[in-house]
Order: structure tokens, then C-alpha cells, then sequence
């Protein structure tokens, strides 16, 4: 008999529950972002108290076990129960460290049997893995081959916890006491063949965004809601390309509607929803495609996600992408952007996991009628092609992920023409990519609010000034004075009523002449790294004109903060936790440096940027062979300069337009 009960991690310490992963489960791959992600929710819930933070179920097995403990096969589920599970590791650390006085999940790390300490979770018949924990659990942190996946994500999680400097007492509390799972346990005797199928063929409910979507549909007209599920239905996919999703959902030829003379100001068919649904109504009526029901639409009986499985092939290949944001983010961005039009009252906040909740507080309760629910929906395709046209995608580029813009390209085959996506080639281009990933990188994951008045602006004004905008909203965004500005989600309606919105003089001498050491927030360093680029990409090497931004955590001491008395490149005390000290790395290469001397750091530095450069900063830094608190204090005010003489230039290119 399958039975289902709400837990939490203080329940599974009370009822001593024990958790294997089977063999048949393939091993822990989260990567980075998905961390983040889920530390960034459970932060903000904690903070605000919420009352429950509920992540899902998880699907198990109970298997026969000895003594007062009971022990079950994590069937499905296995990653986030692992993230949790290793974030309680990440805090049992910095407990140690003296962060704080109680780490509420000590007991959640291990259960106590018999006089032993026995890890919550286990690993059967993967040796190395259970070796990698025992070593982990006696707080050592070894590199093991078949663990590395494991070994960063603790990394990931411990310095996510220093940076944010959470609270690990009032923390690990909550995550104990406040974050439910739903545990469904299933008979012995299941045939996990079939579970599986079941599993990987359909999920276990309908997502949020699916009811979103047949709420909307049942405002509409019968006759109406076949074209617009189809417009919605090439929304949500955000795998790929709107107008290859819309070929697949339709076998409508999108090329037909790509006007290439009038693509540069966004005025082709395409992005124009009131013509995609006209051109979906005429394919319809001429049977040039299979019509779909609209219980079809609302039960999924044809799934979307089945549908996208089978990716269009062009001259190109298949393009494999990834959004930077998920599609009920995407929606609420649209949200934003229809209650502005519609003259309502902006969101408090976005969340991924309060889709339908927001939806209903902020707009569905007022009862929208059928023709707000069209514009609505033909808003979300319109952002949505733009979205996909001007913003930064995951883009798999010779077996790594990049950031990139690929714009849509009409190729006129033999077949007869076909959209593709081609690469973005001018240095103003590029520089507009690099400043969203630069945005991207630095703020919160799960929101990126600079994104509602960027989409706001590219359908208001269209894409000719959107580089020099961007460039404006970030200067008068992120670099005012925050005590005044309120929330970002405020801050970024101003600039949806005014895109041009000035939040005051600029100067952020007083900031970075702070010595804050490893509490400098993040957003400078990434900045910086953006402006170096801008302003030097012409008079460096090809190596410089190509950097890219990647995910940095950790902000390292360039003269180390315990400092060897042989090396000749030490700065004082006064200069060591200065702003032109620090650079901001990853933290696989901050463990790498450590407290090694300046002329070592600089070798591998050097020898590492021969054919990409991971710091702007640390290149400049890394040209002296010598360190010392005079050059520090040259770096720092260089760096300041370059920064005001960055807003001026920003303040020059906005006078010409306005």
C-alpha cells in the first residue's frame, strides 16, 4: 500500500530515519546555479519566517533494518534530499569555527546507533563516495574522482553561507523545524521498472504554470483558445528558441512570418503576437495542421515537454540552450510589465514557488475579462520573442556553457527558407552580452529583476539604444544609494515609468576606499570587470577582447592575509583588506592561491591567462613584479578613476539620444 506523509528533517532525527542511494540512482549532479538557487530561497524564507517552506516529495523504498532505526531507498528525490544532507555538513563546519554556538542539524548529519555515528545518508557499493563522506564527516576534505561533484557543492554551499554571512544558528533551525517534504513510501515489492517509467514519462502533478495556464484559457471564447494554449505552449518551453517552439507545438512555417529588412527594430511578423495568432487561425482553417482540443490544452493528454523532445534540425545542428531564468519567472516578469500598462499596483515581490499565489493576489482576483486575458497573453509572447532574441541564453559552445546572444537569421536552402540562429558579431553586441552576464553573475539567481525594465524598454523603444540603456538602468540601479530606494522590485518600477529615471550623482569612491576585505559586496568586482573590458578591449590582446564573465565566489587577498616572512611583496595591515588588494575568483582557485607569495600567485596567474583571462582586474594587478602598499593605493585610485570616468562616458551617450 503507498502511503504519503508530510515530514521534516526534525521529524526524520526523531524517527531516526536512514536513507540509502541505490545503485540504479546516478550520482549527485547538481551543479552550481541549482545550489544557489535553493540557498537563496530557504535564506530569504528564513529571514522572513515564513511558516513553511515546502520542497517537494520524495520517493522511497523501506528496506529491513536491525535495531530502532529505520532505513529506506531514495527511489526519487535523491538531489534535493543530498543538497540538504550536505548542506547540514557545510553548517556543522562553520559551527566548529566558532560562527555560532548551536548547529541545529548536527544530529540531521548522523544518526546514533549503538554507540556509533552512522551518516543520514549512505552510498552502498560506491566505496570511494562512502569513503569521500567518512572523511568529510571527520571534517577533512579530500579530492576523490567519483565525489568531485560532491566536494563542490559543499564548497558552493559553505561559501554561499560565509558571503551572504548567514546566520547558521537561526538557519539550521529553520531548516529543521520549517522546510516539509511530502515522504511516499511504496511497498517492497513494487516493480521499480514500471515506477521508473511512471516517474520519467509524466511528473507526479501539474506544474504550477500549467494550471496558471488553464485558468487564463477558461476565460476565452471556445473557438479562441486553441490559438492562444499554442501561443502559451511556445512560450514555455525555455530550452529552446519561441519560434522553433512554435514550429514544433504548430508546424507553422515561422519563416513566412521573419521579415529580414525589418528585424533590426524588431518589426518583423514575429514579433508581432496579433499576427502569430492570425497566422495560427488561417493554418487552422486550412488544415495545414492538426487542430487541438481544448481538453487536449487544459489535461495535457499531448504533452508540450514531449513535443520539445524532438528538436528542429537546421544547417546548423541542434542548438542546445538554457534559459537564464525559468518560465514562471518569465511570467511574472510579463506580470510586472501588463499591471504597469494596465495602470495596477506593481508586485511586492517575484518567487518561483508563489506563481500561482502571486498571480491570484495581484491580478486574478480583480476578475480580468477576456480581452485582458488576451493582451496578457499576447504580451507574453511579445516578451517572450525578445526575450529570446536580445537576452543571454546558456548556449553550448565546444563542450562547455557560454553566455551568448544568438539572433534569428532567415537561410534561403534548397528546401526553401528556414530561421536560424546565428552568433552576434559586433563589439557592441558583445559588450551588451557581457553586461548581462555581468548582471546575471551579481545578483540574486532566482530573480534578476533588471530584466522587467529591460524587456519594458525593448518593447516601448525597440533594440537600437538597449546597450546604452542597460548600461544607464545598472549606473542608476546598482550603484545609488540603497537606504533611499527601497526594494529592487520599486527601484526597477521607476524605471518602467521612466526609462531614463536618474537616481542622482554617481561616485563610488566613498564604497571602494572601505577596507572591507571579504565582505566587499560581489557587484563591484563584476562591474569593474565589465568596464575594464570597456574601456580596453581595444588596446589588449585578443585573449581580453574575449573574456567572459563565469561565476566567482570568493574574494581573494592578493598579498596573503598570513603573510610568509620571505616574500619580498607584502603590504601592511592598513592596505591588506583594501579594495585594491582583492579581486574576486572562484573558489576553487582562492584554495589553489591560499597564502602563497605574491611571485608565485603571479606565475600561475600568468601562465593560466595564456589563452583566456579569468580576471581583468588580477591582469592589470599581475603586470608589476613587485607588491607593495604603494602600488596597492595606485591600483585602487586607477580603479576608482576608471569607474567615474565610465558613468561620465554612460552620462555622455544617454545626452545624445534624450
Amino acid at each position: 500500500m503507498v502511503s504519503s506523509r508530510r515530514i521534516t528533517l526534525g521529524s526524520v532525527i526523531e524517527e531516526r530515519y536512514l536513507f540509502n542511494v541505490p545503485i540504479y540512482q546516478r550520482l549527485y549532479v547538481w551543479g552550481e546555479e541549482q545550489i544557489r538557487v535553493l540557498l537563496e530561497d530557504l535564506n530569504e524564507a528564513c529571514h522572513e519566517q515564513r511558516p513553511v517552506f515546502y520542497l517537494g516529495g520524495v520517493l522511497v523504498i523501506e528496506r529491513p533494518q536491525r535495531g530502532l532505526s529505520r532505513r529506506f531507498d531514495l527511489i526519487d528525490g535523491q538531489q534535493r534530499f543530498t543538497t540538504l544532507w550536505l548542506i547540514s555538513i557545510a553548517c556543522e563546519k562553520l559551527a566548529a569555527e566558532g560562527a555560532c554556538d548551536t548547529n541545529h542539524l548536527s544530529d540531521y548529519r548522523v544518526q546514533k546507533v549503538n554507540g556509533s555515528s552512522l551518516p543520514r545518508i549512505s552510498f552502498p557499493i560506491r566505496p570511494n563516495v562512502e569513503r569521500f563522506f567518512e572523511h568529510v564527516l571527520a571534517g577533512e576534505l579530500p579530492a576523490v574522482a567519483e565525489a568531485v561533484s560532491l566536494k563542490n557543492a559543499i564548497d558552493t554551499i559553505e561559501g554561499f553561507l560565509r558571503d551572504k554571512m548567514v546566520d547558521i544558528e537561526q538557519f539550521t533551525c529553520y531548516l529543521r523545524d520549517k522546510v516539509e517534504l511530502v515522504l511516499t513510501e511504496v511497498p517492497a515489492e513494487t516493480d521499480l521498472n514500471k515506477l521508473f517509467e511512471i516517474i520519467n514519462n509524466r511528473g507526479v502533478q501539474l506544474q504550477h504554470h500549467e494550471i496558471l495556464k488553464a485558468r487564463l484559457l477558461e476565460k476565452l471564447p471556445a473557438d479562441e483558445r486553441t490559438a492562444y494554449g499554442q501561443l502559451w505552449d511556445a512560450s514555455a518551453h525555455m530550452s529552446d528558441y519561441a519560434e522553433r517552439n512554435l514550429r514544433q507545438v504548430t508546424e507553422l512555417k515561422v519563416a513566412k512570418l521573419y521579415d529580414q529588412d525589418k528585424a533590426h527594430s524588431d518589426g518583423e511578423k514575429l514579433a508581432r503576437a496579433r499576427l502569430v495568432i492570425s497566422a495560427l487561425n488561417r493554418a487552422a482553417r486550412s488544415d495545414e495542421m492538426e487542430t487541438l482540443s481544448l481538453d487536449t490544452i487544459l489535461t495535457g493528454d499531448v504533452e508540450v515537454e514531449e513535443v520539445h523532445g524532438r528538436r528542429v534540425e537546421d544547417e546548423q545542428g541542434a542548438l542546445r540552450v538554457r534559459s537564464i531564468i525559468t518560465f514562471p519567472m518569465l511570467l511574472q516578469h510579463v506580470l510586472r510589465i501588463h499591471l504597469m500598462r494596465t495602470e495596477q499596483e506593481d508586485l511586492s515581490r517575484i518567487l518561483d514557488k508563489d506563481l500561482l499565489l502571486i498571480f491570484q493576489q495581484s491580478w486574478l482576483r480583480h476578475k480580468p475579462d477576456a480581452d485582458e486575458v488576451r493582451d496578457f497573453l499576447m504580451l507574453l509572447w511579445e516578451v517572450r520573442y525578445r526575450f529570446d532574441k536580445h537576452i543571454i541564453k546558456w548556449v553550448e559552445e565546444e563542450d562547455e556553457e557560454i553566455h551568448a546572444i544568438r539572433r534569428p537569421r532567415l537561410n534561403r536552402g534548397e528546401s526553401g527558407p528556414s530561421l536560424v540562429r546565428a552568433p552576434t558579431t559586433t563589439s557592441k553586441e558583445q559588450g551588451f552580452a557581457l553586461l548581462q552576464s555581468m548582471l546575471y553573475h551579481s545578483q540574486q539567481l532566482t530573480t534578476q529583476y533588471w530584466l522587467t525594465p529591460l524587456l519594458n524598454f525593448l518593447l516601448e523603444e525597440g533594440p537600437q539604444h538597449a546597450f546604452i540603456y542597460l548600461k544607464h538602468l545598472d549606473n542608476h540601479l546598482l550603484c545609488a544609494d540603497e537606504e533611499d530606494g527601497g526594494s529592487l522590485a520599486e527601484r526597477t518600477w521607476r524605471f518602467m515609468e521612466d526609462p531614463w529615471f536618474r537616481s542622482g550623482e554617481l561616485d563610488v569612491t566613498e564604497v571602494l576606499n572601505e577596507t572591507q576585505g571579504t565582505s566587499f559586496a560581489h557587484y563591484w568586482f563584476y562591474k569593474l570587470e565589465f568596464i575594464l573590458w570597456d574601456q580596453l578591449k581595444d588596446k589588449n590582446s585578443k585573449a581580453w577582447r574575449e573574456f567572459r564573465m563565469t561565476a566567482k565566489n570568493s574574494v581573494e587577498h592578493v598579498s596573503p592575509q598570513q603573510r610568509k616572512s620571505f616574500d619580498s611583496s607584502r603590504v601592511s595591515a592598513e592596505w591588506l583588506d583594501a579594495f585594491g588588494n582583492l579581486a574576486l575568483v572562484s573558489r576553487s582557485i582562492n584554495s589553489e592561491y591560499s597564502n602563497k607569495p605574491y611571485a608565485e600567485k603571479r606565475a600561475r596567474f600568468v601562465e593560466k591567462s595564456r589563452e583566456r583571462v579569468d580576471s581583468l582586474k588580477m591582469t592589470l594587478i599581475y603586470k608589476n613584479k613587485l607588491w607593495n602598499d604603494e602600488l596597492v593605493e595606485a591600483h585602487q585610485n586607477e580603479m576608482i578613476g576608471r569607474f567615474a570616468q565610465y558613468f561620465r562616458a554612460v552620462d555622455r551617450g544617454v545626452a545624445r539620444i534624450t
